[in-house]
């Protein structure tokens, strides 16, 4: 009996039971971690997106296949966190961070804010939400790739047209033929910017009513122009832009809740920057956005 007690085999036999003991007792459960659940939310969920894709709800097999889905899907993801394959995952990131405003947009709703407030938040906003100035016009075109002295051509064309004019639009057969409109009703300022350059739009908008005038220079060339009519920017009624003032608030007010909310977050975490780049260094980025 004591050669059996002293016997090292024993002793090493009694070690490994016990450190696999001790392993068992303490080691953390990966039950939860291990365990996928399919519950009602989920069926439901996958029933709903078949019917919007299909038209249909799916049958028994259909059904089967998509539940199997879901499960090779959780169990992929599952595992490819265990692999820390979400690690400096761009798109992932992305999502994340999505997911992540719905939620403090979700924290962000409020209710209805009162109509003085509202009005409050639209002269906040200046012309955002003024009826914007227009103008009725029609204009002569001088093509300067057609006419080697354009300017001379637009001017004497000009001191040929009454002061008065009752037909303008009839005039426009007397320059070049020009790829847009030449007889515009109400256009706005923008609008004109775009398509003749902000120089003309600018130079239109001062242009006397009722008279030719020019040239104004576009991007296309020469114009002589014949206001018709100038209709200057209003404030707008009430009632037609509340529902924009309500939406622009409401999303302003998000957007506000989300960036203290990241600023909360922001300073729970140090950020370190070790840079090379001597023109990142230059920059100051370092000092600007380090702790």
């Amino acid at each position: 009996m004591k050669k059996l007690i002293y016997n090292p085999l024993l002793h090493f036999l009694f070690i490994g039971i016990l450190l696999f003991l001790i392993y068992y007792w303490v080691k953390p459960s990966q039950s939860g971690q291990d365990k996928i659940i399919i519950d009602d939310e989920m069926v439901a969920r996958s029933i709903s997106l078949f019917k919007n894709d299909w038209g249909r709800p799916p049958s028994g097999e259909e059904l089967e296949g998509l539940i199997e889905r879901q499960i090779r899907l959780e169990v992929l993801y599952r595992q490819a966190l265990k692999l820390n394959l979400d690690h400096n995952d761009e798109l992932i990131k992305r999502r994340m961070e999505q997911k992540l405003n719905f939620i403090t947009n979700d924290l962000a709703t409020i209710k209805e804010p009162s109509e003085d407030t509202l009005k409050a938040f639209m002269l906040r906003h200046g012309d955002k939400y003024k009826i914007p100035e227009t103008v009725s016009f029609v204009h002569i075109y001088i093509n300067p790739e057609k006419r080697k002295e354009a300017r001379q051509e637009a001017l004497a064309i000009l001191a040929t047209l009454p002061k008065q004019d009752h037909s303008p639009k009839e005039k426009t057969i007397l320059g070049d033929t020009f790829s847009l409109l030449q007889v515009v009703d109400d256009m706005v300022r923008k609008e004109i910017a775009s398509q003749m350059g902000d120089d003309f739009a600018d130079s239109l908008l001062k242009t006397p009513v009722g008279i030719w005038h020019g040239p104004l220079l576009s991007g296309f060339g020469l114009h002589l122009v014949y206001v018709k009519n100038h209709t200057p920017a209003k404030e707008p009624v009430w009632a037609t832009v509340r529902a924009d003032v309500l939406r622009d608030y409401e999303y302003e007010y998000a957007e506000m809740i989300n960036e203290k909310v990241y600023q909360d977050f922001r300073k729970q975490f140090k950020v370190s920057f070790i840079l090379t780049d001597s023109t990142l260094l230059k920059t100051g980025i370092d000092k600007k956005l380090g702790n």
